[in-house]
């Protein structure tokens, strides 16, 4: 076996180029980037391209022109939603809907109609007991909080089986020690059965901590990609944000309780 092996490549993008119809603004330009198998984090400022990445990655957004290979499937040919999650589930950022059913019973919907290879409710359990959701089984989706609904939707796309998961600002209205624990467990949970997590987030030191590779978006549209350990240090944050780190460390905390305020219930 060699010392340093090759990464398994899950997602392929080919001379990519995109725009929202409304804007006609390029977000890329004959984008062409391998994405590795593993935990990988997208890090830069806000419009520099990072959700877009994760949608066209995902298949939820198309190309204007190039093609994206997901797992070795053109995403053009995935048309059935169904299809396509059975490769890859996308949490959003700021998921919300309203449902019928108490999330203690869509947790077990999930599971048994999903692609996972158990359907062990002992799953269900653990993911309970890991993303606090004891106190929420009887209510609905509308009922909870942001942070319970967070933690709920996570739990859904765990329990789902999707061979990829990719998550865009997924934790953000979390205690910091509820983002630490959950990101902890996703890592061990997606190297254990090696499944590829893509995932944005605000704070830099959970990017760094729970991450095997960094794409790192710069403001002039350059997109750096490497190991975590070796591409995630001051100069290198510096050059994508363009400020000082130190600014930077503060301004992330002022994104933060911004977001908290944002929030009705605010963490819980």
């Amino acid at each position: 076996m060699p010392a340093n092996p090759v990464p398994r490549n899950e997602i392929r993008l080919e001379k990519v180029s995109f725009y929202y119809p409304e804007t006609e603004q390029l977000v890329f330009n004959e984008l062409s980037i391998d994405l590795p198998a593993g935990i990988t984090t997208l890090v830069g400022q806000n419009g520099t391209g990072k959700s877009t990445l994760l949608l066209l990655a995902a298949g939820v957004l198309l190309p204007v022109e190039g093609t994206v290979h997901l797992r070795g499937i053109d995403t053009r040919n995935l048309r059935e939603e169904q299809e396509r999650q059975r490769h890859v589930s996308f949490v959003y950022q700021n998921m919300e809907f309203e449902t019928e059913q108490s999330i203690g019973d869509l947790l077990q919907y999930v599971l048994e109609n999903g692609f996972h290879e158990t359907k062990d409710p002992g799953f269900v359990a653990e993911l309970v007991e890991i993303c606090e959701l004891r106190k929420v089984l009887g209510k609905k989706t509308q009922e909870v909080s942001k942070g319970e609904l967070q933690r709920t939707i996570i739990a859904f796309s765990l329990l789902y089986g999707s061979r990829i998961i990719m998550m865009d600002e997924p934790i953000f209205a979390l205690e910091e020690y509820q983002k630490h624990r959950l990101m902890k467990y996703l890592v061990e949970y997606a190297r254990s059965r090696d499944i590829s997590l893509f995932y944005s987030v605000h704070e830099l030191d959970i990017s760094e901590k729970y991450s095997d590779y960094l794409l790192l978006f710069h403001k002039n549209g350059r997109i750096q990609l490497g190991k975590t350990e070796v591409l995630y240090n001051r100069k290198n944050i510096e050059e994508a944000y363009e400020v000082p780190y130190i600014m930077l460390k503060r301004k992330e905390a002022i994104y933060r309780e911004a977001l908290r305020d944002r929030s009705p219930d605010g963490p819980s």
